[in-house]
Formats: C-alpha cells, sequence, structure tokens
C-alpha cells in the first residue's frame, strides 16, 4: 500500500486515520490494508506500517508516548538491562491499554511489563504537522523522568552517555538540570563524558562514592585502552555483554590480561550483572587490590 507507506515515513512508522484520510485513503481501504496485513491497527484512530518500531507501537497502543529510559534508548543514549516499556501519559487517561493487546485493559498498578509516567505536558501538533511528539517526549522530558524514576546512580550513568554520546547538547543538558528541585540536583553523582558505556559510567559512579577515583579510557602502549586505570597500575575493565560474549572477544580480553601482567599492571574485570547485583564483591576486590598496593615487579 504505497500510500499508506508514504504517509509512515515523516513519524517513524504510524499515522493517524486523519493523515491517512487526508492522503486519499477511505475506511474501505484503509480495512482492506489492514486484512492484507499492510497495516497494523494499533488502537482507534492509529495505524503503523508493519515494520514499525514495536516500542513506539507498543507506546501508542497503551495510550502515550515513549518516556524515561525507554525514550533515552531511543535517542540512542546508554540505558540499564530494563526490558519494561516506560509511557508517558496524561493524568486524567483512563482505559490504558495492554502493550500487546489494544482489547485489553489492564489496571495501571498490575503492569508487569510497562512503567507508567503521569505527565501533564502533553504537545500540540499544529494541523497537519508531524506527529512525531505525539510518540516519543522530548529530551527534556527524557532527562526529568529519568532522574524522578531511576536510582541516582542509574541516571548519572544515563546522563553520562548524553555528555558522551550527544556532546553538543552539554549545556542544554545543565540547564534542564538546573530546572529541576535541588533535591533531586543534589542526589546526581559527578558527570563524565569519558565513559563509553553504561556499565563503565555505572562503576565509575560507584567507585567514585566509595572514595575511589580513576582516569577513564586510558591508553596502554602494547595494550590499548582500558576503560579504567587506577593509580596508575589497577587496571579495571567492565565487561558488558555487547563487547565480551562473543570467543573472539573472551580470547582477546584474557590476551589483554596477559599484557598488562608482563606490564606490571593489576587487572579486574566485572559484569554487569556483578556491578548491578553485587556490587559489594566488586568493592571489595578493588579494596583489596588497592590494600596490596602496586604489584612489586613493576
Amino acid at each position: 500500500m504505497t500510500g499508506g507507506t508514504d504517509a509512515f515515513r515523516p513519524a517513524y512508522g504510524i499515522a493517524t486515520v486523519h493523515q491517512l484520510r487526508a492522503r486519499g485513503h477511505s475506511k474501505r481501504s484503509l480495512r482492506l490494508a489492514v486484512e492484507m496485513a499492510e497495516l497494523i491497527r494499533v488502537k482507534r484512530g492509529w495505524y503503523a506500517d508493519p515494520g514499525a518500531p514495536p516500542e513506539i507501537v507498543q507506546a501508542v497502543r497503551v495510550g502515550g508516548r515513549l518516556a524515561c529510559i525507554s525514550a533515552a534508548a531511543w535517542f540512542g543514549w546508554a540505558t540499564p538491562e530494563d526490558q519494561r516499556l516506560h509511557v508517558a501519559v496524561p493524568s486524567n487517561a483512563g482505559r490504558l491499554r495492554d502493550v500487546s493487546d489494544r482489547r485489553c485493559h489492564p489496571p495501571a498498578q498490575d503492569r508487569d511489563d510497562t512503567v507508567l509516567h503521569w505527565d501533564d505536558d502533553q504537545p500540540v501538533v499544529p494541523r497537519g504537522g508531524s506527529i512525531a511528539p505525539l510518540l516519543v517526549v522530548s529530551r527534556e522530558s527524557a532527562v526529568r523522568q529519568i532522574v524522578t524514576c531511576q536510582h541516582p546512580d542509574v541516571a548519572g550513568a544515563i546522563l553520562d552517555s548524553v555528555l558522551h554520546r550527544e556532546p553538543h547538547r552539554g549545556r542544554a543538558l545543565r540547564a534542564w538540570l538546573d530546572e529541576l528541585p535541588q533535591a533531586r540536583r543534589r542526589r546526581l553523582p559527578r558527570l563524565e563524558s569519558g565513559c563509553e558505556s553504561f556499565l563503565e559510567s555505572i562503576g565509575r559512579i560507584r567507585l567514585e562514592r566509595a572514595g575511589i577515583v580513576g582516569r577513564h579510557q586510558v591508553d596502554i602502549p602494547g595494550v590499548g585502552r582500558v576503560d579504567e586505570l587506577i593509580d596508575d597500575w589497577l587496571v579495571v575493565e567492565w565487561d558488558g555483554r555487547a563487547f565480551h560474549d562473543t570467543p573472539d572477544a573472551h580470547e582477546q580480553d584474557r590476551w589483554r590480561d596477559a599484557q598488562l601482567a608482563i606490564l606490571g599492571y593489576r587487572s579486574l574485570r566485572f559484569t554487569y550483572r556483578m556491578v548491578m547485583d553485587d556490587w559489594y564483591a566488586v568493592i571489595g576486590a578493588v579494596r583489596a587490590a588497592l590494600a596490596q598496593g602496586r604489584p612489586r615487579h613493576r
């Protein structure tokens, strides 16, 4: 259905029935497109291309916009491993739908797969304008929701990635944070643009809360860049799944550890699960290594 496909491109593969009718589609042609699987009826008044991003489709089906860490992931920011969909809905919204079934209306408190953000900051889309603001909250709103919804360490790690991946937004980010209540701002950690992943950021933040400060993405001749270097001899590598889960990556990691030992460094590796679920083991290992001191043969 070429006309329908053209209508979707400006807004992530989703259009309202009014947009489609304005392009010449009738009720009958839309019904036929759904029957032929050329379109998906998301909910009353909304249609999607079968290739539309599922998280956007699900947010619209629930009755709101992609929000908080779901919006952050959409923007390309680093986020924690959270399978739940975060959706911003008006505070007076009723009969909100299930993410996968437009006919099902579960109570707000019984949603294991969705986190609802009650938000009255609803955008106004001019007639004929893009509906994109109706699908995903703004970056400013996402930052506000993240700081409100997430643990301060998690929020700080996400905001680190804003500075790292969108450095041109640094001034805007500071302005957005300045608009937040002082109590919430005080809970946030120091932000750092040098960390390349969520895991590296949250590891940095938690070490700093324990009084341990290192340098990030340090280049060591003969080895390459390491995630964190403490006291110029203790290397900490934060091993996220994305880059360390293949046999080749595992082999490369072991080779780097061997080279670091040859050069007189001590190295520690921590996984996502260790950092998020067993932090006492992480901080205990780092403190024990620092207490033992620099390797003697260096």
